[in-house]
């Protein structure tokens, strides 16, 4: 971090006289009566000027397996939820099938040598009864567990050829899976359970960025991956129908998860829905989203539940925007920066109104107790409603109003691309994230404008925050490539 007087204009700033020097997004916090405040400058260099990196790795998502009974033959059953700490093989099998017959032998031999260890393995016949297939067993040999063919976790498995053999580990997760079977095979799969046994954490993890300010200060929760870019993500409160925490948008369609990053939903959305903001709450009780893109010329508002789309009009391509008013029904108000000025709008009107006066506005932020603050061109911070004078604090490069109170705020460059307030370390004081074009994570302290976390993350495109365990800290949400991540302190 690098502190400069107040006055210093916000923007990229190049050092011309030191030619390894490397540009900077400088973000500062301003004070309304323009008394001084912090500027910290966030490098623009993506290989850490010299600094060393340390990885910031994530656990990979394997599926969960389905918490089910399997019927035994010929009599009792299997639960599957009980398996925890074990290691489990399942295998679907019938006794006409030739590959299974030759597969068999090799899973007998396996759940001989290692069932003392911790392994349960269980074939499931296909296609025979209780009966016949604790018969076709006893005439193959096995003394493994034989079960009998639910066809809701059939399908649930997504069982298609026979045989099909499926690997889960102490974790109740769907770890390997093999559908056929080849002569050798049997040395991966047996090579596979002796990794689970051991608990081995080799291919289970992967490396999502660099970090070179403040190493192991936060971790990766959950990391899933989705279909298309990770445009945007949004954390929920606690409560919201159906347990959704997080929502992503990747590709053409959102996703809904989870507080331990499970997915719920998937929905459509024509042409994708790009950045998501939390809309509240409508009339009839429907969570509505936001969708939107920046130089876009209308916004999209998302029932969440049934994946109805409604579009806003703009007057202008969008800039910015600002959700105020009462957070449920038709008390709710969205305001866009425009490159026309301040337009808005009420929660079920389909088109935005500019506003007389504010041809200037550039970037707009909600104000505590409502109204709407806005980021001028030159640099002047005032109300759109005029209920108080321009700031005397002028930020002349300034482009984007990060956050917003009575008395001061937070403004960047157009290099930072989002920013979002939290409670996201051990330490009880609030942080500023920001996510920047070059691919900074960065967490400033809020009172002194510290860097306190700064990592290189390929991709960066949103940030959003939510407390998904209850435990009083936030966790950061990250939407970056392909993927959205849920980052917390580390050791909580």
């Amino acid at each position: 971090m690098r502190s400069r007087p107040s006055f210093l204009a916000l923007g990229v700033a190049v050092a011309l006289s030191a030619p390894l020097a490397f540009a900077s997004d400088d973000v500062s916090w301003v004070h309304a009566d323009g008394s001084p405040g912090w500027t910290a400058a966030i490098s623009s260099d993506t290989r850490g000027n010299g600094a060393t990196a340390s990885p910031l790795t994530a656990p990979l998502w394997f599926a969960k397996f389905p918490d089910a009974k399997i019927r035994l033959a010929p009599e009792g059953s299997l639960d599957l939820a009980a398996m925890r700490g074990k290691v489990l093989l399942v295998d679907y099998w019938a006794s006409w099938c030739a590959p299974c017959l030759l597969e068999l032998p090799h899973l007998q031999r396996l759940h001989a040598a290692r069932s003392g260890d911790g392994l349960v393995a269980v074939a499931v016949n296909a296609d025979e009864d209780a009966a016949n297939a604790a018969d076709s067993a006893k005439r193959l040999g096995l003394t493994m567990a034989i079960g009998v063919n639910d066809p809701n976790v059939y399908r649930a498995l997504g069982v298609r050829t026979l045989p099909t053999l499926l690997a889960v580990d102490k974790q109740g997760r769907l770890r390997s899976r093999w559908d056929g079977y080849r002569p050798g095979l049997e040395k991966e799969i047996a090579a596979t359970v002796d990794r689970l046994l051991a608990d081995d954490a080799a291919g289970t993890t992967r490396e999502v960025a660099s970090v070179f300010e403040g190493a192991g200060r936060l971790r990766v929760r959950w990391l899933r991956d989705l279909t298309g870019s990770a445009d945007g993500v949004v954390g929920l409160p606690a409560g919201v129908a159906g347990g959704m925490r997080v929502v992503a948008s990747g590709g053409d369609e959102i996703v809904s998860f989870d507080a331990a990053g499970e997915a719920l939903a998937r929905l459509k959305i024509d042409g994708g829905a790009g950045r998501l903001r939390d809309f509240g709450v409508a009339a009839d009780g429907t969570r509505e989203l936001l969708g939107f893109r920046q130089g876009g010329t209308s916004v999209s508002v998302i029932a969440l539940r049934s994946g109805d789309v409604r579009g806003i009009a703009l007057p202008a391509p969008l800039l910015d925007l600002a959700v105020t008013g009462s957070p449920g029904g038709d008390g709710r108000r969205l305001t866009f920066a425009t490159m026309r000025g301040a337009a808005q709008a009420g929660a079920g009107e389909a088109r935005a109104a500019l506003r007389e006066g504010s041809s200037g506005a550039r970037s707009v932020a909600a104000a505590p107790g409502g109204g709407v603050y806005a980021l001028n061109e030159g640099g002047a911070i005032g109300t759109l409603d005029g209920s108080s004078p321009a700031w005397a604090a002028r930020q002349p490069s300034a482009t984007r109003l990060l956050s917003a109170r009575e008395a001061d705020a937070v403004v960047g460059p157009q290099g930072v691309i989002a920013a979002v307030s939290g409670r996201f370390l051990g330490d009880g004081e609030r942080q500023l994230a920001v996510a920047t074009y070059s691919g900074h994570l960065t967490l400033l302290d809020e009172v002194s404008g510290r860097i306190v976390f700064d990592a290189v993350w390929a991709g960066l495109h949103d940030l959003s925050a939510a407390d998904l365990d209850g435990d009083g800290r936030d966790e950061l949400l990250v939407a970056a490539g392909r993927s959205v991540a849920a980052l917390k302190a580390a050791g909580r």
